[in-house]
């Protein structure tokens, strides 16, 4: 019983090194537990992955297949979906192919994102919102938010005393065109992308009424520094995020519709801690 014993654990640790090794491989496989990753690696059909998909991503329920085992896209739990520029080839060692198929969807996402930046200043805002996808409108008007603002302190400089209180205006009424948008009959995910959106639209028009209310006129002011910003950096060609001394590359990670917490003043504190301190590191 004694040799049956070390022998089990022996069989046992094997097992543990070998599934750790697929992780190591594919790091989104710790999301999921030994016996649910066995029931992938046992598997030769790639759909075994999909009823893992909301664990291994953050809002992915299944992914899209096409022929010949290729992946070409990936549908979040409320039924937000989006096709991948190149498809992935669903062969081999999962690991492998599963890897693939996150570099992918960053890779897809940040080509929508360049291009819906690029035509968000000419297009219909109303418009633009209905054909991109939740996470890019968010992510969109947020970088165009930003450089409106710090646009409003060049021009400040140079002479315009009242530009913050003209961009004041300017953002109560996109939120309003918002708001009379969601009133009206639409269709559900629609609905969950602008209830979003006003989340961010209110917040972003409460900072600028404070700075107004403050004579905050300086994009080196700590009001506006402390802020969480959002900038297209053409020399790296991304987002990047900036929030006082902490600087991160936007993650491109397929958020579907999820939603937003109201941002209070204890959020932004909390960014804020969690910025400065993930930059510490």
């Amino acid at each position: 019983l004694r040799n049956l014993s070390n022998d089990l654990d022996r069989c046992q640790k094997s097992l543990s090194d070998y599934l750790d090794t697929k992780r190591n491989l594919c790091p989104r496989f710790f999301f999921i537990s030994d016996e649910e990753l066995l029931s992938i690696l046992g598997s030769s059909d790639p759909n075994s992955v999909q009823v893992h998909m909301l664990k291994l991503y953050e809002n992915c329920r299944e992914l899209v297949f096409g022929r010949n085992k290729t992946v070409t896209g990936m549908i979040s739990e409320e039924g937000e979906s989006f096709d991948f520029r190149t498809a992935v080839k669903a062969e081999g060692q999962v690991e492998n192919w599963m890897t693939a198929v996150e570099t992918e969807m960053r890779q897809t996402l940040l080509t929508v994102m360049k291009e819906a930046t690029f035509h968000y200043a000419k297009a219909d805002r109303k418009k633009w919102i209905s054909d991109q996808l939740g996470m890019v409108t968010l992510a969109g008007s947020q970088i165009w938010w930003t450089w409106e603002v710090e646009d409003v302190f060049r021009r400040v400089k140079e002479g315009n005393k009242l530009g913050m209180k003209e961009l004041v205006q300017k953002l109560s009424g996109q939120l309003n065109q918002l708001i009379d948008w969601v009133r009206n009959p639409m269709e559900n995910n629609e609905r969950k992308k602008v209830n979003t959106l006003i989340i961010i639209d209110v917040h972003a028009r409460d900072i600028i009424d404070r700075f107004v209310r403050d004579s905050i006129l300086d994009k080196r002011e700590f009001q506006w520094e402390s802020q969480l910003r959002f900038y297209w950096d053409r020399t790296l060609d991304d987002i990047v995020i900036r929030q006082c001394t902490g600087q991160f590359r936007y993650g491109y990670e397929f958020m579907g519709l999820n939603g937003r917490l109201v941002i209070t003043p204890l959020t932004d504190r909390c960014y804020m801690t969690l910025t400065q301190r993930s930059e510490e590191h």
